[in-house]
């Protein structure tokens, strides 16, 4: 079985380096054009099956991504961004002249610390581990699966994968509407690539290297 895991087209809130998590933004035009790029990309792969979060950016960069490789999402919360609780729409500098340091300490430590009323990494993890098993159980060798999330949420899932240390967190990069693939052989989950961004550039967005493991 392979996963392809898409982080969804950029939206107004990522040019402005917001704290998203689950508030809605929609995509702009150069993220609708990211959404039309990987669709692209995936539709000669023979994608069985489709997935996103129900958050409306993932949502619609999923839609555009089923009318090339003819499947209708299948919508799951299990997907969603990390919640940024009070946090939810601000910048860094918005949030820390608001809460002092405690910006700072959460990107220390964001397995163990949250933002007022968010969730955690580890929450994001299990989360998003819940995801891969369900999926996987029910989906015989052979087949692939798109799952349209987020940024956060692919890192944490390629965190449990790859069985970081909590400090290599940050250290993966996940660019919108990049693809991640990841297999199953036998009982055990690896990483071909993460962060492929080519199929972007006619899209008008900077190639980028994937992250070959």
């Amino acid at each position: 079985m392979e996963v392809y895991l898409i982080r969804h087209g950029e939206t107004e809130s990522n040019r402005e380096q917001r704290y998203l998590g689950w508030s809605e933004s929609p995509l702009s035009a150069l993220g609708l054009r990211q959404a039309e790029a990987v669709s692209h990309f995936l539709s000669p792969r023979g994608i069985d099956e489709l997935y996103c979060s129900d958050l409306n950016r993932a949502l619609h960069t999923a839609r555009v991504i089923g009318a090339g490789c003819g499947l209708k999402p299948t919508i799951t919360p299990l997907l969603r961004e990390i919640h940024f609780g009070q946090w939810e729409g601000l910048t860094f500098d918005e949030i820390e002249k608001e809460w002092g340091n405690a910006i700072s300490q959460w990107l220390d430590d964001p397995f163990h610390q949250a933002a007022p009323g968010g969730e955690s990494l580890k929450d994001v993890c299990g989360r998003m581990n819940e995801f891969l098993t369900t999926v996987s159980d029910a989906a015989p060798d052979g087949k692939r699966i798109v799952a349209v999330s987020h940024g956060g949420s692919i890192r944490a899932l390629l965190y449990n994968i790859l069985r970081l240390e909590n400090a290599a967190f940050w250290d993966i990069k996940i660019g919108n509407a990049s693809v991640t693939l990841i297999r199953r052989i036998g009982d055990t989950f690896t990483v071909d690539y993460y962060n492929r961004t080519h199929h972007l550039e006619d899209g008008g967005a900077m190639e980028e290297k994937a992250d070959a493991l």
